[in-house]
């Protein structure tokens, strides 16, 4: 029998966040499309951040036309198995991680599957206006002992207003016009580089963005919230509290 629409649900999970006064964020797991959300015992606030659109892992190395990998890593769903898997081990100072944004952000949270154990430094960048890659100024919450994506945390950077919208790849990309398989989602593109290789084993398990805005909307203590996604443009939800500790209990609805 064809679905009949609204979509009834198919399955429903639940989670909970911790909160507290510093901001806490949880990406949405794959398919699904609504939420209800029961607020703790204080009122909070909470945005609905960007999706990521694409992540590629650049690999300086490989042969042209097959430097840009997408294949092996899934990294735009919070719930897989999958991540970066073997990607990002051993890379090196040449390599890159290309992050497809749908909208400028103010950081990224990084979930570490494997954890990187050689000293090494985080850069990361956006591409900007004048078609240059720029440096975010970003502080790297993932470093530990000086080995960047060591621990689970946020990368977080002050907003920037000359993010460019377009292509990373193509033949209207002025990076890369020989490159067979450089990617052409259109977005805002960033990218992760590190001044030193990588452990031989490091790998993300999961990606999501923090929002640009802190305008975040108000909701009252001990009520609950209906939610719906739009899974083009939304990929996570971040909240805070302005004082104490809580948590938020959610349940995620699939369709």
């Amino acid at each position: 029998m064809p679905a009949s629409y609204p979509v009834g649900a198919t399955n429903v999970e639940g989670e909970t966040l911790s909160l507290s006064t510093t901001l806490a964020s949880l990406g949405i797991p794959p398919n699904v499309y609504q939420a209800m959300l029961y607020g703790p015992s204080s009122d909070f606030r909470m945005n609905l951040n960007p999706a990521i659109k694409d992540v590629y892992f650049y690999d300086a190395s490989a042969d042209a036309g097959s430097r840009y990998s997408s294949q092996t890593i899934n990294l735009l769903d919070r719930s897989t198995s999958t991540g970066t898997g073997t990607a990002m081990d051993a890379a090196t100072t040449s390599d890159y991680l290309n992050i497809c944004l749908e909208e400028p952000t103010a950081g990224i949270r990084v979930v570490i599957g494997a954890a990187n154990g050689n000293t090494s430094t985080l850069l990361a960048e956006y591409r900007q206006n004048d078609d240059s890659w720029t440096s975010l100024s970003a502080t790297d919450g993932t470093v530990s002992s000086g080995d960047t994506l060591a621990v689970t945390g946020s990368i977080t950077w002050t907003a920037v207003t000359n993010w460019k919208r377009g292509q990373l790849g193509g033949p209207n990309d002025p990076f890369d016009t020989t490159n067979a398989d450089a990617p052409t989602t259109n977005g805002m593109w960033m990218r992760l580089s590190w001044n030193g290789a990588l452990d031989s084993d490091t790998e993300i398990d999961s990606l999501w963005a923090l929002n640009n805005d802190t305008k975040r909307g108000y909701f009252r203590t001990g009520q609950e919230y209906k939610i719906s996604f739009d899974r083009r443009v939304l990929g996570s939800i971040e909240c805070i509290l302005a004082s104490g500790t809580d948590t938020l209990q959610i349940t995620w609805v699939r369709t």
